[in-house]
């Protein structure tokens, strides 16, 4: 939705992110491969190797030297990856984690939370209603 505003470094990161993000619960679903590969059309990248990725912790320092909106739109951007394969159960732990290390609040990820899955329940919405 937003990634067009993130910088060609943080796109990168924030792809590499969504597959540290995606093997969090221990499965790299399907959906979520095929979110990372539109992810990857939005921002116009023709080649991402999602087996060669650098550590979380060089991740995490990346996105630390982002603006607070650039952060904002990562963590909504991984809430909706996260919820691409209909559970967030598993993830919510290494989310949470995230949002400490990036340095924000759990206010903030508790209201990103809630938007995304109101604009998932309205995509679905327009999904049936056109189908």
């Amino acid at each position: 939705m937003f990634l067009n505003q993130l910088s060609e470094r943080e796109k990168k990161v924030f792809l590499e992110l969504t597959v540290h993000v995606s093997n969090s619960n221990g499965v790299f679903a399907d959906e979520e491969k095929a979110m990372i590969q539109e992810y990857c059309k939005e921002m116009e990248i023709k080649e991402f190797n999602m087996d060669n990725i650098v550590p979380l912790e060089e991740i995490i320092g990346e996105i630390k030297k982002s603006s607070l909106h650039i952060k904002k739109i990562i963590l909504l951007e991984i809430l909706g990856l996260v919820y691409a394969d209909g559970t967030y159960a598993d993830e919510k732990s290494f989310v949470l984690n995230f949002v400490k290390e990036i340095g924000l609040s759990d206010e903030t990820a508790e209201a990103q939370t809630v938007v995304i899955k109101e604009y998932l329940n309205v995509l679905q919405k327009i999904t049936e209603a056109i189908e």
